[in-house]
């Protein structure tokens, strides 16, 4: 699905089309839940202020693109083997492990079982 030609921004995060844009929030109940969520917010987006609008606008854009800017640079720090790491986060029984390797045909004896701690990324499904 096309994005709404009406949420289109400029290189420096301001709409395109500013009364288009505040037309498309409104009409959004999606957005609006948000955005009403806090009342300056709300206030800035969806008041008669169209520079309010803008400023607002801007603001989240360059917020944005700093975090995004940092958050580029910790990775760029981050071998493959971290960032793997980093997505690892659900505990898993290695002996649990072991004995599915053992159904596939991958024998380990207690002298070749050496994982102790063992993770795996939050969408990998537990079997």
């Amino acid at each position: 699905m096309a994005s709404d030609p009406r949420f289109d921004v400029n290189e420096d995060g301001t709409a395109k089309n500013p009364i288009a844009f505040r037309q498309a929030l409104r009409e959004d109940t999606e957005k609006i839940k948000i955005i009403e969520e806090d009342p300056q917010l709300a206030e800035a987006l969806l008041g008669d202020d169209t520079n309010a609008m803008q400023e607002v606008l801007k603001s989240v854009y360059q917020m944005s693109k700093v975090k995004a800017e940092r958050d580029a640079k910790e990775n760029e720090n981050m071998t493959s083997v971290d960032k793997l790491r980093a997505h690892a986060t659900v505990p898993r029984d290695p002996v649990v492990l072991y004995e599915g390797m053992l159904q596939a045909g991958l024998q380990y004896g207690p002298a070749f079982r050496l994982l102790t701690d063992v993770y795996v990324p939050d969408d990998v499904t537990q079997s």
